[in-house]
């Protein structure tokens, strides 16, 4: 099934109202309830406020990791009482040649860019590849939920809901990834520039891999791929420094 799922007359009348509100909640909703999620472990779980900074930083990623697959779960409830499922919107679907280059051309200039920041933070760049310890469950935790959930709530869900709307495929690269960068608004907490500097560039490469996404007929594996990649690398090691204060330190 490679074209956006139809709908029925009924569902298409109120389908603007439903459209914009999905775009707020992603949006919006989501840094919300990721907001909430870290508050109720760093309330609930002492080593989230008084343990090492190791395991500090894995608890800070653990709220927001399970608000993430929530909201996921939540898409695939929508999408059943639709009578679909994460295979019509092309969640399994591999894509082709041209998608892949694509997504992973852009994955790459994110991965150079973030990794420029590791000798200021005296962690060598091979840590990036090869992290151990709990780098290494920081890891594999930021790029599966990141690369999975978060492709498939902004690129597979929300294009296809705008693709059904009658908006036209640049409305669909751009839009969600307007809602992609504004996701991000957790950052907000290290001041409005700092912030901006992260959602712009972030809503960039949403876009960008939506645009792999269509061109690998909505196949959504080639986003997955290039998105865990890009979290997986250099992205836990600055979360690290931002959450724990901890240049380049390993805690025993």
């Amino acid at each position: 099934m490679n074209s956006p799922c139809t709908l029925d007359e009924t569902a298409a009348r109120h389908f603007p109202v439903r459209l914009w509100t999905e775009f707020v909640i992603l949006g919006l909703g989501l840094p919300a309830a990721l907001w909430v999620a870290a508050k109720l472990i760093k309330l609930s779980i002492p080593a989230a406020t008084h343990g090492s900074p190791g395991e500090r930083f894995l608890w800070w990623i653990i709220g927001p990791a399970i608000a993430e697959w929530l909201f996921v779960l939540g898409v695939v409830f929508v999408l059943r009482q639709r009578q679909l499922s994460l295979k019509d919107i092309g969640v399994w679907r591999v894509g082709n040649w041209h998608s892949w280059v694509f997504a992973l051309f852009f994955a790459a200039l994110s991965i150079g860019g973030n990794l420029r920041f590791l000798p200021r933070m005296n962690v060598p760049i091979s840590s990036a590849f090869f992290p151990h310890g709990f780098h290494l469950a920081a890891a594999l935790m930021m790029g599966i939920t990141a690369g999975f959930c978060e492709e498939v709530l902004f690129r597979a869900f929300l294009m296809t809901e705008f693709a059904n709307a009658g908006y036209g495929k640049v409305a669909q690269v751009l839009i969600p990834g307007v809602a992609f960068g504004l996701s991000h608004a957790g950052y907000l907490n290290q001041g409005f520039l700092p912030w901006l500097g992260i959602a712009v560039p972030t809503a960039f490469l949403g876009m960008m891999w939506g645009v792999a996404y269509l061109m690998g007929r909505r196949g959504l594996v080639p986003a997955i791929v290039a998105h865990f990649l890009n979290d997986a690398t250099a992205l836990p090691w600055i979360s690290f420094f931002m959450v724990t204060g901890a240049l380049g330190r390993t805690p025993g």
